[in-house]
């Protein structure tokens, strides 16, 4: 195959799968086709795969086309506001979600939403520290940022660290000043 590009790629998957008019379907496949020959990498927005296939005069649907979200758009709406906790409460919440969501990838099989509770996740931490340095609330934020770079590093002893964690006393303390967001 050599050095295809990704607009080859589409051009081949379209021609391959015999695919008359493009459709939501078709650009689908041709989105698969992407990703196994090139990585996650290589993927393409519908937009982008459709202005390919026009430029060939093809017949595509824009219609459906222009309705599609980008793959990755899904990724983003799960994530959503998982990684701006302002309190414990908020924080432990967004871990469980990051967590849960983390195992189904994981499961699954599929590297871009692993890659994507991580990267939350990361960017939780980041924000809780920017915030620790910025506000009078910094040591729940620090504590909050701790979390996130725990999961991080151990994701399957989280849980159970958590736990061991709740029962300290500074914990507690921090846990009694935690009323309000800051």
């Amino acid at each position: 195959m050599g050095s295809q590009t990704r607009q080859e790629m589409v051009l081949e998957i379209y021609d391959r799968e015999a695919m008359g008019e493009v459709t939501e379907r078709e650009i689908r496949i041709i989105q698969q086709g992407l990703v196994e020959t090139f990585g996650e990498g290589g993927l393409l927005s519908p937009g982008e795969i459709a202005r390919v296939l026009l430029d060939e005069k093809l017949p595509v649907r824009l219609d459906q086309v222009l309705r599609m979200g980008h793959l990755l758009d899904r990724y983003e709406e799960m994530f959503t506001g998982l990684a701006l906790p302002s309190t414990l409460a908020e924080a432990r919440e967004s871990l469980q979600k990051i967590d849960a969501l983390y195992r189904r990838f994981q499961q699954a099989g599929d590297r871009t939403g692993v890659r994507y509770a991580r990267q939350t996740a990361l960017r939780a931490r980041q924000n809780s520290l920017a915030l620790a340095q910025r506000q009078s609330a910094g040591r729940r934020h620090e504590e909050i940022a701790q979390w996130f770079a725990i999961w991080l590093q151990t994701p399957d002893i989280f849980q159970s660290w958590l736990e061991i964690r709740q029962r300290h006393p500074e914990f507690r303390q921090l846990l009694e000043t935690d009323e309000k967001p800051s």
